[in-house]
C-alpha cells in the first residue's frame, strides 16, 4: 500500500515515526532490505546503553527480523533510510567504531553488499519507520 501512495505531512498524522538501528548482519539469509515506503515487520526491543557510539539521530529502538524474548511484531513503513558508515580504529584483530566519526548516507533500499575496509566500515542501517498510531 504505502510503496504507492506519496505520503505527505497530512498523511503522516496517523503515523508515529521511530528511530530505528538494524545492524546488517540482520540483512543475510535473503531476508528483505527496507525499502521507503515498503510494509515491513520488525520485533523492536531498547538498546542498552552498552557505551558503544551511536549515530547522530539515532534513538533507543534497535530490529530485528527474530523474536525477542516477548516483543510483539511492530509493523510498518520506512520514510527515510540511511547507512551508518564508522571510522575505525584499534588494533587489525580487534578494529572498533570512533566515537563521533559515524557518516550516514541516505538510499532508497540498502544495497546487496556492505563494503568493509581497513579504515572504515558499515554497520547499521538508521530507519525512520512510521507505525500507526493506535
Amino acid at each position: 500500500m504505502h510503496s504507492h501512495t506519496p505520503l505527505t505531512p497530512v498523511s503522516l498524522r496517523r503515523f508515529l515515526v521511530l528511530p530505528v538501528l538494524l545492524h546488517v548482519r540482520e540483512l543475510t539469509r535473503g531476508r528483505p532490505r527496507p525499502a521507503v515506503g515498503e510494509d515491513i515487520t520488525w520485533f523492536l526491543r531498547e538498546r542498552p546503553d552498552d557505551g558503544a557510539p551511536r549515530p547522530p539521530g539515532a534513538g533507543t529502538l534497535h530490529a530485528s527480523y527474530d523474536p525477542w524474548g516477548d516483543a510483539p511484531p511492530t509493523r510498518g513503513f520506512p520514510v527515510r533510510v540511511q547507512v551508518v558508515g564508522w571510522a575505525l580504529r584499534g588494533p587489525a584483530d580487534d578494529r572498533r567504531p570512533v566515537p563521533g566519526t559515524a557518516e550516514l548516507r541516505d538510499v532508497h533500499r540498502p544495497p546487496g553488499r556492505f563494503p568493509n575496509g581497513r579504515d572504515r566500515r558499515e554497520t547499521h542501517l538508521l530507519v525512520d519507520l512510521a507505525v500507526r498510531r493506535t
